[in-house]
């Protein structure tokens, strides 16, 4: 099921997951909705035994993020967007609105908008040629192990290269500082591949 999860259905996913405001009932509802793609209503006249059983059975999946890489492109409908994997082609722009999103799962889709460059054809176009909004609610439909993986990626390249790219840089201490907080976020993002851990 993984596989064809998408970012948004992941999302809507957690989300209830999260909900103080439901009971056990209506997450489990709301959940198969999801998943089977069918509406809550679909649900009422099951005998609660039987939905319980289709719950456990349709969503044991969901225990665990499994291990997820990242990919050179992403494509939702006709759309194609390449991933920059290089930290060092990421512009000051970016970094700004990476900061606004760092850290917060419900906004993957905002979080992995920074760093998809829109194609045109076979040559792809300068971050911000399409709104970040218009990337990010295009990824909502991207399968959610490919914009995971992506992230993954550069969190730990983030890490792996914190030194070189900030607390050695000459950049201003207010850009350290944010850029510093980022990271630490992002560590804790990468920290969280199980579901279990995510919830926490």
């Amino acid at each position: 099921m993984w596989e064809k999860l998408t970012v948004e259905q992941f999302i809507q996913l957690y989300d209830i997951e999260l909900s103080e405001q439901l009971n056990v009932v209506e997450k489990q509802q709301k959940m198969l909705a999801i998943v089977e793609g069918k509406n809550e209503e679909d649900y009422d006249n099951m005998k609660y035994r039987d939905m319980v059983d289709e719950y456990w059975t349709k969503m044991a999946f969901f225990n665990n993020i499994p291990e997820c890489k990242a990919v050179d492109y992403i494509e939702v409908g006709e759309n194609r967007y390449k991933f920059c994997f290089e930290l060092t082609e990421i512009t000051a722009g970016q970094y700004i609105d990476i900061n606004s999103f760092a850290g917060q799962i419900m906004q993957l889709n905002k979080i992995a908008a920074c760093f998809m460059l829109p194609m045109k054809g076979d040559k792809y176009m300068e971050y911000g040629s399409i709104p970040h909004e218009v990337v990010a609610e295009d990824l909502l439909k991207a399968r959610f192990v490919d914009v995971y993986g992506c992230m993954l990626f550069f969190w730990t390249l983030f890490q792996e290269l914190i030194n070189d790219t900030i607390i050695s840089s000459k950049l201003k201490e207010e850009t350290k500082d944010s850029l510093l907080r980022l990271w630490k976020d992002g560590v804790g993002l990468v920290q969280q591949k199980k579901w279990q851990s995510l919830k926490g």
